[in-house]
């Protein structure tokens, strides 16, 4: 009995793996010119790094949470998807004391209303279909504050 349990169970489990999509994650960020030396044609545009990052990744098929390593393959059902920052499922006050305890005098954090408004946000938009083989989940690397939301860089005060 338990032998024809596991094989039901394990033929559930295969197919749904056949409507699957199987994809590879790229996880970046692009940093835009910040200034110092004039830039050229190549550096106004910017350049990508690969970037560690806990994403979720959310759809009407599918959803899942998971830690990219600035790749990492996967298997998604073909539809539309959402992704969003690991750090969105935080709670509030824990993201507010970690900028807090991190942040210098040259930032101004602008407080729980815009933190709650960043969680909102999704980061990126993509779409699975029989032709998707790669996506990019790309970061704005912002100058000075990187991808640290609802921070301003006022700059070191002189005395």
């Amino acid at each position: 009995m338990r032998f024809v349990f596991y094989l039901i169970v394990l033929g559930v489990f295969a197919s749904c793996a056949f409507n699957k999509q199987s994809i590879v994650l790229n996880s970046q960020l692009h940093h835009s010119h910040c200034g110092g030396a004039p830039p050229t044609e190549e550096t106004i545009k910017g350049y990508d790094t690969p970037n560690d990052m806990d994403v979720i990744i959310v759809g009407k098929k599918d959803s899942m949470v998971l830690k990219i390593a600035g790749t990492r393959k996967v298997k998604l059902k073909k539809g539309s998807y959402r992704w969003y920052q690991g750090d969105k499922a935080k709670e509030t006050n824990d993201l507010l004391g970690s900028l807090e305890n991190d942040l210098d005098t040259n930032y101004v954090i602008e407080g729980p209303d815009c933190i709650n408004e960043w969680k909102l946000n999704k980061d990126g938009a993509f779409t699975v279909s029989e032709k998707s083989d790669t996506i990019y989940l790309t970061l704005e690397y912002k100058c000075y504050i990187g991808t640290l939301p609802c921070v301003k860089y006022i700059g070191p005060k002189y005395q």
